[in-house]
C-alpha cells in the first residue's frame, strides 16, 4: 500500500462545517496517509483553513470581523436598497486572512490535488433565473429526500461540475473567489465568478463530492458529513466511510450572530473523532 493512500471528501454545509474542523484536529495523523482531497462550499473553507496552518488566528479573525453582526437577515434594508445579509463580506475577509501570511504557500505546497467543486450554470438560462431554479431544487430535493447523501436534481435542471485544485491558484484573492464560488448560495453570499464562468455552489451538482476522487490514485476514501444521516448510509460502502455527526451540530448553516456555536460545533467533531477512533483505525489498517 503506498504511503499516501487516503482521500478525503469534506462536505458542504455552513457553519455545520466546523465539525470536521475539530474533528481533523484530533485526527492530524491523518494527513501523513492523504493522496488526495475533494471539497465543496464551506468544506472547502474548512479544508484550506486546516492546510493554510492559519486556523487558529483565522478563527480569532472571523469573531472579531462578525462581531457587528446581530442578526441574520435585515429585512428593512430592502427598503434602504442594501443587502439583506451580511455573510459575504465577512466570508470573503476571513478568506483573505486565512490565505495571506503564508497561508496559500503552504496549501500550493501539499503533495495532494485539493478539488475544490463549484457548479456551472445551464448555458441556456441567464444568470439569476438559474440561480433561482438551482437554489429552489437543491432546498426542496433535501427536504423530499432527507436520507439522500447524494443529491441529483441539479443535475437534471442542466447544472455541471466545475472543479478546480486549489495548489493552481496563484494569489490569496484568487483562491477567495474560488471558495467564495464553491459556496454561492444567493442571498447569502453572491453569484460566484471563477475561470471566466458564473459558478453557484458545488452542492448543486453534489454537496459530498466523493466522486472527484474516483479516479484519484487511493485505496481508501474517508466522506466527513456534516449533519446526521440514518445509520443505513453511514460505514463502510465500498472503499469509502461515511462519517458524520452522531446528532444535529450546536450551529446552523448560516448563523453568524452566536460564534459560541461555532466553537461547540468544532468541540462537537474534537469529541466525536474519538467516537469513531476505533472504526476510522479498523477501516485505515484493514
Amino acid at each position: 500500500m503506498s504511503n499516501r493512500f487516503l482521500g478525503i471528501t469534506f462536505a458542504g454545509g455552513g457553519n455545520r462545517a466546523f465539525y470536521q474542523y475539530g474533528f481533523m484536529r484530533v485526527r492530524h495523523d491523518l494527513w501523513k496517509h492523504v493522496g488526495a482531497v475533494a471539497s465543496c462550499s464551506a468544506g472547502a473553507c474548512v479544508a484550506t483553513f486546516i492546510l493554510s496552518e492559519r486556523g487558529e488566528e483565522t478563527s480569532a479573525f472571523w469573531k472579531q470581523r462578525r462581531s457587528h453582526v446581530t442578526k441574520n437577515f435585515e429585512w428593512g434594508n430592502l427598503l434602504r436598497g442594501r443587502k439583506l445579509t451580511p455573510h459575504a463580506p465577512v466570508y470573503r475577509d476571513t478568506l483573505l486572512f486565512a490565505y495571506r501570511e503564508g497561508g496559500l504557500e503552504r496549501i500550493q505546497k501539499q503533495p495532494f490535488p485539493i478539488y475544490i467543486l463549484a457548479a456551472e450554470l445551464p448555458p441556456a438560462l441567464p444568470a439569476s433565473l438559474a440561480t433561482l431554479l438551482g437554489m429552489t431544487a437543491y432546498s426542496v430535493e433535501k427536504t423530499f429526500k432527507k436520507a439522500m447523501l447524494h443529491p441529483s436534481w441539479g443535475k437534471y435542471l442542466g447544472f455541471k461540475d466545475a472543479a478546480f485544485d486549489a495548489r493552481e491558484c496563484e494569489t490569496p484573492e484568487e483562491l477567495t473567489a474560488l471558495v467564495m464560488a464553491s459556496s454561492s448560495t444567493p442571498p447569502f453570499t453572491p453569484l460566484g465568478e471563477f475561470g471566466r464562468k458564473k459558478l453557484l455552489d458545488g452542492g448543486l451538482v453534489d454537496n459530498v463530492p466523493a466522486f472527484l476522487l474516483d479516479d484519484a490514485p487511493i485505496e481508501k476514501h474517508l466522506v466527513m458529513l456534516t449533519r446526521p444521516y440514518p445509520n443505513q448510509l453511514l460505514g463502510r460502502r465500498g472503499n469509502r466511510l461515511y462519517l458524520a455527526p452522531s446528532g444535529p451540530t450546536p450551529v446552523t448553516r448560516w448563523d453568524y450572530t452566536r460564534p459560541d456555536l461555532v466553537d461547540e460545533t468544532i468541540e462537537m467533531g474534537a469529541r466525536e473523532a474519538e467516537l469513531y477512533k476505533t472504526e476510522l483505525d479498523e477501516f485505515l489498517n484493514c
